[in-house]
């Protein structure tokens, strides 16, 4: 692994611009009363680290103030606006494609990070028309898709990655969403925290196993890209 904020400027300017940089993308945001509002840090910058270790790719330091979408009501989330998030990721990637690092894969752990990002790459590709970028959610991209938010499935992830846990104040409620788009879900849910499920049913062991295994396929997925990068010709 490579590791960006721990190398110095002639160590990164001697870098293969083949290598895949991986960008995580985390959010401040409440998640229930029982878990910390690192978690979309938290799991961003777990796989990220993990696949880049099993990979040899690129790793950046986690952008932790993502898009706050409907959870930006509750106490305790940080983030910022979609137009501010694609303005920020856009010039960061515009830099990485000046220093020729131009393979870009954007790792999340806070899924409405996908607006913001894929507006960024099309401002992005009217300057660098030949960056190769992705968005990949931890959980979508691995074949997890029933995670909900702070649910038993996202509970169990974030207890494998070591967010702060208070099992003992846990609570399960199920989110009756309306037919419309939500702005605010503390607007229909307030005190909850955001929780959509049964983080109560939370088991440790799987979420070691599915922590592991998401680790595996993205793992299998970032080498593929690396392999056929190189393949081509140094840059």
């Amino acid at each position: 692994m490579k590791e960006w904020c721990q190398l110095t400027s002639d160590e990164i300017a001697a870098l293969d611009r083949r290598l895949p940089v991986i960008l995580p993308l985390g959010l401040v945001e409440a998640h229930g009363p029982h878990l910390a509002t690192s978690v979309d840090m938290d799991t961003a910058a777990y796989f990220a680290r993990r696949t880049a270790e099993q990979t040899g790719a690129i790793l950046l330091p986690v952008m932790p103030y993502g898009f706050a979408d409907e959870m930006a009501g509750y106490a305790g989330t940080l983030g910022v606006r979609p137009e501010t998030m694609a303005a920020v990721v856009a010039d960061l990637s515009r830099l990485l494609c000046s220093h020729g690092f131009k393979r870009q894969i954007f790792l999340s752990g806070h899924g409405a990070n996908k607006l913001p990002v894929e507006l960024a790459l099309y401002r992005i590709w009217e300057t660098y028309s030949d960056l190769r970028a992705v968005y990949w959610n931890y959980w979508t991209e691995t074949g997890f898709t029933q995670i909900s938010h702070a649910d038993q499935g996202e509970t169990e992830i974030a207890l494998a990655v070591g967010t702060t846990a208070h099992m003992d104040r846990v609570t399960d409620f199920k989110v009756e969403k309306p037919w419309y788009r939500l702005r605010s879900r503390a607007a229909i849910c307030p005190g909850t925290g955001g929780i959509n499920g049964t983080p109560s049913k939370a088991d440790p062991k799987e979420g070691q196993r599915v922590r592991d295994e998401i680790v595996r396929l993205l793992t299998q997925k970032v080498q593929a890209i690396k392999d056929a990068e190189q393949a081509e010709e140094p840059r």
